[in-house]
């Protein structure tokens, strides 16, 4: 994953990330409605009053929303408009007439505890047919483009798209195709809607509603009815696009509990007596493991809970933070709330649009109420719509700390998932910390730049974090007297954890069960910056690997263990005489030997060695694992990259990035038999290829070897030092790396020291 330092990222496309995101959402978790429609109205309680208890709150909504479904014109109306609920794409138009109709007599309502409903009509929100306009957005250079069917936003976007500027907004355009684009920044959630061919047709409504207890019928109480629409395997053939690469994807990394698992079907029903909040990592099927076939191109229909994800990381991509995100599902006349974080995804049980009117009404009226932050964006970097880049952080021992990003650059980094650490990257200016930056215990003189870069991540709480990762590092740093460590890491510069984001929050209050497990944090760090690695070529390139194969080594005999090695985390900077100096980056998924466990399974997919792409799981993580990443990096630069730049065209490898962990085992494994051989590098790494395939050759070796095999029957003349398959970290740095290297660079090159002459 990326760290806070700039590089030449390689993206992954939108659709070929579907896969990943399908992953992400089908590991949901399940809620019922009441609970969420609980928080939800919390979050809208007059704060000046004594606060009533959720449960009450509830209740108290239900029955004073009870006159607007049952009685006049406008109830009529509702029912009436709810009842057209028929072919999939004429059900816009009535859902949205309902939906704003009732927000419009919502808002007259004094609701018992909440706050008092928006007063200007341009903070007010109302849904908003999307389909078939598209909604465009860039992703490091690549554009998304997506169809929402409705969308959530406020009246001041409503206006943006509407016809004719600076003239009255009507309330029925909402309901008509927008003549202009949506941005995802202006959109607060997203309505996807699905309906089955053989449905019959929504039922009669009751002659009066109640305010009564949850009831659903069974088949309908918690789970999408899924059986119905194409499988998303159907999504997971794309047309690759240009510009694929393995970091941008927090479902690519994988991370502490791996992203292996076998392609999962349909559950059968859920039994009453099952926990409604178990992981549901079984529920059904959006992904398929086996290989999308390369020409295949963009299906017509994909499955909903993928759709849903998908418009789901789009919302996160559009701000600097969002720390949550709510998405509905309308499958014929039930309405799915799904809530997804930077931990996992949350469905809730469904709601009958029209046998269940009170609860939807409660719905609308607690997202009717809510104020700006309470729908997932936070108030630090986001207090109101249209904030600025500028943001102002209290801390204890240096005071405020101001920040102003440019998030309009090209080197921007931005993430598109759900799910992980979640890593942007933004340039920043501050005064206090360029200040700051001469009088760091740890500060690189070597470096000229004075450039900094914020990096904005959600590491799990139950790790080291990574500044306190960092200042081990340092202190291995300053007795590092050969200069193998020394002037070759990240300069982090400040750092700040906002201790009220943490992703648990939300599940302890739902009732969750293992509310804590993968429980993710913001945290923001300002490094000074660095460059990518891949900007450079021939020995240039390959002086500055070996900069870093030296210090990870280091690291790793000091019991620092990095456990990332990837393109993304090899950084480098140019020091006033010229000389370019590799810097290892991205420590948050780092280990030390008082870390728990250290049996996780880490690291970014294409770049892993195969032992961890397996499906036994927990694989306790060796040296010779990164040592056999960083081989990996140094084939996928020489392949990839020209004169700095990715490949446009006839880029191999791209296969690597659309599979799983254990698909992505065997293509690795068949390169490393036979494939590397019929394979060409770009003209700028030619003679680093040639290393790269002097350092596979012990690695192929070392899986091909049986270990049950006597080293007379081994074969070759390098059998004997690659028969053990328990090598210690020295040969395999040895006989890996250090000779492959040794006998191309010269020995001021491969001199890894930096003083004031380099």
């Amino acid at each position: 994953m990326p760290a806070g330092n700039f590089r030449q990222r390689e993206l992954v496309p939108c659709n070929i990330t579907r896969p990943w995101i399908g992953r992400d959402v089908e590991d949901y978790r399940e809620c019922p409605v009441d609970k969420m429609l609980q928080e939800l109205l919390y979050c809208c309680v007059d704060r000046s009053k004594p606060h009533p208890d959720k449960p009450t709150l509830l209740a108290d909504c239900l029955k004073a929303i009870l006159p607007i479904c049952n009685k006049g014109k406008d109830a009529q109306a509702i029912k009436q408009h709810l009842g057209d609920l028929t072919v999939e794409d004429q059900m816009y138009k009535p859902f949205i007439q309902a939906s704003n109709l009732a927000l419009d007599g919502l808002s007259k309502l004094n609701a018992p505890g909440l706050v008092c409903s928006k007063a200007h009509d341009d903070d007010k929100i109302l849904f908003h047919q999307n389909d078939p306009k598209n909604i465009t957005q860039k992703h490091q250079g690549e554009k998304s483009t997506r169809r929402p069917d409705v969308v959530i936003v406020s009246y001041t976007s409503a206006k943006k798209v509407q016809k004719q500027s600076r003239r009255t907004y009507k309330d029925e355009e909402a309901s008509e195709k927008p003549t202009k684009q949506f941005q995802w920044s202006d959109v607060r959630s997203t309505v996807e809607f699905k309906h089955k061919k053989n449905w019959s047709g929504v039922s009669m409504p009751p002659a009066t509603y109640a305010a009564k207890a949850y009831d659903v019928p069974e088949a309908m109480n918690s789970k999408f009815a899924w059986e119905g629409f194409p499988d998303a395997a159907e999504a997971t053939g794309s047309t690759p696009l240009p510009g694929s690469g393995a970091a941008t994807s927090s479902q690519q990394t994988s991370d502490a509990r791996g992203r292996s698992k076998e392609s999962r079907g349909l559950n059968k029903k859920r039994k009453s007596s099952q926990a409604p909040d178990r992981h549901s990592s079984k529920k059904l099927k959006v992904h398929d493991q086996k290989e999308p076939p390369k020409s295949r191109t963009e299906p017509e229909r994909i499955h909903p809970v993928l759709q849903n994800g998908l418009y789901a990381a789009e919302l996160f991509a559009a701000h600097v933070v969002r720390q949550s995100v709510i998405t509905y599902v309308v499958n014929n006349d039930m309405i799915y709330l799904w809530y997804f974080d930077r931990q996992d995804a949350i469905q809730c049980s469904g709601i009958n649009l029209v046998q269940d009117l009170p609860r939807f009404m409660v719905l609308l009226l607690a997202i009717q109420r809510m104020p700006y932050a309470e729908w997932g964006y936070n108030r630090v970097f986001e207090p109101e719509p249209g904030s600025s880049g500028e943001v102002r952080i209290p801390d204890e021992d240096i005071g405020e700390v101001d920040l102003t990003f440019d998030l309009k650059s090209d080197k921007r980094t931005t993430h598109f998932g759900l799910r992980g650490r979640a890593t942007t990257v933004f340039p920043v200016k501050s005064e206090k910390l360029s200040a700051l930056v001469p009088t760091l215990p740890h500060h690189n003189p070597h470096n000229p730049t004075n450039e900094l870069v914020a990096k904005l991540y959600w590491p799990e709480e139950e790790r080291e974090s990574e500044p306190v990762m960092l200042q081990k590092v340092y202190e291995i740093a300053k007795k590092d007297e050969e200069g193998k460590v020394k002037h070759h890491v990240p300069e982090m510069v400040w750092f700040h954890k906002f201790e009220d984001t943490s992703t648990a929050k939300i599940r302890k209050t739902l009732g969750l069960k293992d509310a804590e497990r993968g429980r993710r944090v913001l945290y923001i760090i300002v490094f000074r910056k660095l460059d990518p690695i891949t900007d450079l070529s021939d020995k240039q390139f390959l002086t500055a690997w070996w900069h870093i194969v030296v210090c990870h080594y280091a690291l790793w005999g000091k019991n620092v263990h990095h456990r990332d090695v990837s393109p993304s985390n090899l950084m480098v900077y140019k020091t006033l005489a010229g000389r370019y100096i590799g810097v290892l980056n991205d420590f948050d998924l780092s280990s030390t030997r008082d870390t728990p466990s250290g049996q996780e399974r880490t690291g970014t997919v294409p770049f892993m060695a195969l032992d961890l792409l397996t499906k036994e799981g927990k694989v306790k993580h060796l040296y010779q694992h990164d040592a056999e990443s960083f081989i990996w990096v140094l084939t996928w630069i020489c392949l990839r990259y020209r004169e700095g730049e990715l490949l446009r065209q006839g880029r191999p490898l791209d296969e690597w990035l659309q599979v799983d962990a254990i698909t992505c085992h065997d293509k690795k494994g068949a390169f490393l038999v036979s494939g590397r051989r019929k394979i060409k590098p770009s003209p700028s790494h030619k003679h680093n290829w040639r290393v790269a395939r002097s350092c596979l050759r012990p690695v192929g070796l070392f899986y091909l070897d049986d270990p049950e095999t006597d080293d007379s029957e081994a074969e070759g003349p390098d059998a004997k030092d690659y028969v053990s398959h328990t090598l210690t970290d020295a040969v395999v740095f040895e006989t890996w790396l250090e000779q492959k290297v040794h006998g191309v660079l010269s020995p001021e090159l491969l001199d890894v020291r930096v003083t004031s002459t380099s």
